[in-house]
């Protein structure tokens, strides 16, 4: 696809970026001022909060209400399609399914040491606490997540631009979309790399199904490090 061809979808996806950001943004004060207002837990305001990621489909709504409930949201997919490592399309092919196993393992080992040092001056009822939420913050962040980036976003960025070009800006803004919430610009950069291969499982698989257990399973393991909750 020729560059020429990239600029007026380039600009409009910039664009409905910026405003489901702000509006985003303003939707979570909201929320988290109600909570402080409340006396809510930190951990249910944190779980709480996570709805306002909803805003970014806001534009969508204008836009092409069509797709913000694509057909994609309501398949499985298929686990057992191929997808390469490390560029999706190009790489070591595997069946999707094995990839997932791949990348728990490897996720796992590579975490391993600061999930141990953080659960380790936990208390055995602070553990079970954290447990709690972090399941439940996964399955919540991880389910609206997914609709937003990979069900709708990505889906209509594919529309716009193609599959390669449509994958790499849903994961660019994917990961940019975490610095509102106070990360930094070096693991906003991270969670893009995230965003880019949860893009291609979803893409692969033809579903966000997929996406979805991989999401969960990360935020899980976030939950675990204390990079949520602490």
């Amino acid at each position: 696809m020729q560059i020429k061809s990239l600029i007026r979808p380039g600009i409009k996806i910039i664009l409905i970026f910026l405003i489901g950001y702000t509006m985003s943004h303003f939707l979570r004060e909201w929320i988290n001022a109600i909570c402080y207002a409340q006396g809510v837990p930190d951990e249910v305001r944190i779980i709480v909060s996570r709805f306002s990621v909803i805003a970014y489909v806001l534009p969508f709504l204008v836009i092409s209400p069509r797709n913000v409930f694509p057909s994609e949201i309501l398949r499985v997919g298929n686990f057992r399609a191929s997808i390469s490592f490390p560029f999706i399309w190009r790489g070591k092919a595997d069946p999707l399914w094995r990839f997932l196993i791949i990348f728990a393992v490897i996720m796992a080992l590579g975490t391993f040491y600061f999930i141990f040092s953080y659960l380790n001056d936990l208390e055995r009822n602070e553990l079970k606490l954290l447990l709690y939420y972090g399941l439940i913050f996964s399955l919540v962040n991880s389910i609206l997540e997914e609709w937003v980036w990979r069900g709708v976003a990505l889906h209509q960025y594919v529309q716009w631009s193609g599959n390669v070009y449509g994958l790499i800006v849903t994961s660019l803004l994917f990961g940019m979309s975490h610095y509102d919430l106070g990360f930094s610009v070096w693991v906003c950069i991270a969670f893009a790399i995230g965003g880019f291969f949860m893009g291609g499982v979803a893409i692969r698989s033809k579903g966000i199904v997929a996406s979805i257990v991989m999401h969960v399973y990360m935020n899980l393991i976030f939950t675990m490090t204390g990079m949520i909750f602490s």
